[in-house]
């Protein structure tokens, strides 16, 4: 039987077997106490997100999220019934370690988008020579007011990340991202021209 045409008594004692993870729990409880009240509004809301157990709170979860903090109000599912990733606006890539010979050259970034609602925030890609570490611009990444704060915050985290890789052949890296977030605090002077 699917999971749509079980009984309210029957999807609450699935929920109960089901093992949330972190803040899920708290998201999905409102469509708990609608089971429990048989409220078919609420019930309707959450179950349009998925056919089954696991789609319902992943989606839901993704989608609380994506609205509240970052002001996305679309919900496409894609052939397998999951959220489409959501589009940020006014997106910016920033590459590192140019002076990086062989396979790290360029393949430590920086991006940062804005969502709808004026919220920014960066996803990373960063390699060094034994390892590496990256995650794309999302909706569960930390939210920015502005764009200078999205990338000061990125760019520290690039700083650190490679610090603490230690790996003397990203000094590149550093050395660039230093440098421009320098510039982006205003740390640094630029060279004026006359002509």
């Amino acid at each position: 039987m699917k999971y749509k045409e079980l009984s309210n008594e029957d999807k609450i004692a699935t929920i109960e077997e089901y093992n949330f993870w972190k803040n899920e729990r708290a998201v999905i409880e409102p469509y708990i106490v609608a089971l429990k009240t048989n409220n078919s509004a609420v019930i309707a809301d959450f179950e349009g997100f998925g056919d089954c157990l696991h789609h319902i709170v992943q989606n839901w979860h993704r989608f609380t999220r994506a609205s509240t903090i970052y002001g996305f109000t679309l919900t496409t599912f894609n052939e397998y019934g999951w959220l489409e990733r959501e589009a940020f606006m006014d997106c910016e890539t920033f590459y590192f370690g140019g002076g990086i010979k062989g396979a790290l050259a360029w393949s430590n970034n920086l991006t940062i988008g804005r969502g709808p609602n004026g919220k920014w925030t960066y996803g990373l890609s960063l390699t060094a020579s034994s390892s590496g570490w990256c995650y794309g611009l999302s909706v569960f990444s930390d939210p920015y007011n502005s764009r200078h704060e999205s990338l000061r915050r990125g760019l520290e985290k690039v700083i650190a990340w490679h610090t603490e890789a230690g790996d003397r052949k990203t000094a590149p890296v550093i050395r660039e991202a230093k440098n421009m977030l320098d510039e982006v605090m205003g740390r640094k002077p630029k060279q004026l021209s006359f002509f």
